[in-house]
């Protein structure tokens, strides 16, 4: 079954690595969706029938998604990550010396469109009042500052850090609650991109996040 899995197409590439990958994006979508809850079981038979999949990719994208952290073995096949709030508070840690760094690269290696694509999310942040909105631009105006240092592995340590905390966050999206002070901090990080200044930039991404995580903090010891 792996030799046939694996068979080559007409271009050149191997059918195996497409279906692997095709169904690791659809799994990892579905976890960070919250479609298996934190602690529930995820086993190869029962995803193969649910995704119309075989086995052999199902396996490859389980794997995978335990090496994002976003999976742990169980005794039955791979169990979704449930974290506690002192897990969540070691991502922020990792989160902050890495995305305050990012924010300094930018400010030395972004181009024009870089921050065309900031100033955007950006905007979208501002001319919004709905939470979910908000939520959504917030994340992709990091993700384009993440873009904007042009480092690929700060990136792909950012982005799996990211989809660690959105499954250690347990029941629904928290309210962000003061839109304009979020705001007034991704304006202060632009400003100190613009102006190529990394200390200020890194001070600014450093003195948000130090926020945010605070307010985790918070919510969590009030719920």
């Amino acid at each position: 079954m792996a030799a046939s899995a694996n068979r080559k197409k007409p271009d050149g590439t191997e059918e195996g690595f497409d279906q692997a990958a095709r169904q690791y994006w659809r799994l990892r979508q579905d976890v960070l969706d919250g479609a298996f809850p934190a602690g529930a079981v995820l086993m190869e038979t029962a995803l193969s029938a649910e995704y119309g999949a075989s086995r052999t990719p199902i396996r490859e994208a389980l794997a995978l998604l335990e090496h994002d952290g976003l999976l742990e073995r169980a005794v039955r096949g791979y169990r979704v990550r449930a974290g506690r709030p002192e897990d969540v508070v070691e991502i922020y840690e990792a989160r902050l010396a890495l995305e305050s760094e990012a924010a300094a690269t930018a400010a030395l290696r972004h181009t024009d469109l870089d921050i065309a694509r900031l100033e955007h999310h950006h905007r979208q942040c501002c001319g919004s009042a709905a939470d979910d909105e908000v939520r959504a631009g917030n994340f992709r105006f990091h993700e384009a500052l993440w873009e904007a240092g042009h480092n690929a592995t700060i990136t792909g340590l950012l982005v799996k850090l990211t989809a660690q905390l959105r499954i250690y966050d347990s029941g629904p999206p928290r309210a962000y609650g003061d839109f304009d002070t979020l705001n007034t901090e991704h304006e202060r990080i632009l400003r100190a991109l613009r102006d190529r200044s990394p200390d200020d930039a890194r001070a600014a991404m450093r003195a948000h996040l130090q926020r945010s995580l605070e307010q985790r903090i918070r919510l969590t010891l009030e719920g």
